[in-house]
């Protein structure tokens, strides 16, 4: 634990103390200096992720032209004619983790997480959140369509054309051309050739 402790600034303990922040390998090497600059990036890229959440105000631009600009805008690598539904959330702070290709259709209610909790260390005693956090990127490939409520976890590429069925809970990779759903989602169906 001395080398962990030896590694970050003072800054990053004295706000891990506060419960502000946790995860040392993102926040680990933060400054005063950084941490301000840090704070205005958030609140700005905050604002306008709030309004691509919520959004209802030119709604009949929002979801094929507003919305990805605004992710591209926060750091999310977004492709063209990305159609993004309301109440679409991503992993804020691991924005330029997630991929979405062209053509590409995100429904209402989908969740994107890039980080998740090593739990594999965890006893008892011990407390979640000072456990520390895994990272992965997510993939959306081309023309995949991801349905209402879906929650993709990190790690996970969704292949060319897959259709990802409503409440599904996507913990691994889906091939391209498949129809995946289910908690936690898997294959039920090949997509033919027409």
């Amino acid at each position: 634990m001395k080398n962990n402790t030896q590694k970050t600034t003072l800054t990053f303990r004295l706000l891990k103390k506060l419960h502000l922040i946790n995860d040392e390998e993102k926040h680990g090497r933060i400054n005063p200096f950084s941490l301000i600059g840090f704070a205005f990036s958030t609140l700005w890229k905050r604002f306008i992720f709030d309004y691509a959440y919520q959004g209802y105000v030119f709604e009949f631009l929002n979801k094929k032209h507003l919305r990805p600009v605004i992710w591209r805008a926060i750091g999310c690598n977004v492709g063209k004619n990305v159609h993004i539904g309301h109440q679409v959330r991503f992993d804020f702070g691991n924005a330029k983790r997630i991929t979405v290709e062209d053509d590409v259709v995100l429904a209402n209610g989908v969740t994107l997480w890039c980080h998740k909790r090593d739990m594999t260390n965890y006893r008892v005693g011990m407390k979640p959140m000072d456990q520390p956090a895994k990272y992965g990127d997510i993939h959306l490939g081309k023309g995949c369509y991801i349905g209402l409520n879906v929650t993709i976890m990190p790690g996970v590429h969704i292949g060319e054309g897959a259709v990802i069925g409503a409440c599904a809970l996507v913990t691994k990779d889906v091939p391209a051309w498949t129809i995946a759903a289910g908690v936690p989602a898997r294959v039920v169906k090949t997509i033919e050739k027409d």
